[in-house]
């Protein structure tokens, strides 16, 4: 007999196709969540000049692009793309590292709170969360090295010199 475990995700994908669907639903007020936390950080003071639109940057695709992997096995390699973009683009509007690692941290907790609000099944929200929690872990690591990327540096140096070069024409 197998021991009881509640913590021993369920391998029933209808537990985790009801989470990704709740997830789904839940999409706006979990992006609204992520704006107001990191709005409300200290450690984050970069993005307080920033509209929602430029805040929210890239993270509504790769929240798509997540749930996209856990419910048609979309590949990773698309979410760990918007979040190096993320990156890059957060060190180019003068976010610092660890600023750019807080968003996505709290990324992971709009996530689980939306699941903790709407009482989602537990053995579907673990399972689910379980592999999220992965996923942002290697979108955190994809974002931190586009924003340390030397290449990336260089096509921002080349951006800016092309457009000092066009108003000198």
């Amino acid at each position: 007999m197998k021991p009881d475990n509640h913590f021993e995700p369920s391998d029933d994908p209808k537990d985790i196709g009801g989470t990704v669907e709740t997830l789904r639903g839940g999409r706006s007020e979990i992006l609204r969540d992520w704006v107001d936390r990191v709005r409300d950080n200290r450690a984050i003071k970069s993005g307080e000049t920033l509209s929602d639109p430029l805040l929210l940057d890239h993270i509504p695709q790769l929240f798509d692009a997540i749930l996209d992997r856990l419910s048609v096995n979309r590949s990773r390699e698309d979410a760990e793309q918007f979040a190096a973009v993320h990156g890059f683009t957060r060190r180019i509007t003068g976010y610092d590292i660890v600023e750019t690692a807080i968003e996505l941290l709290m990324f992971r907790r709009s996530i689980w709170a939306h699941l903790t609000a709407v009482e989602a099944s537990i053995e579907g929200a673990y399972f689910a969360m379980e592999r999220i929690d992965g996923m942002v872990d290697r979108a955190v690591i994809s974002s931190l090295r586009a924003y340390l990327d030397p290449g990336a540096r260089m096509l921002e140096r080349r951006s800016l010199d092309d457009a000092d070069e066009e108003l000198e024409e």
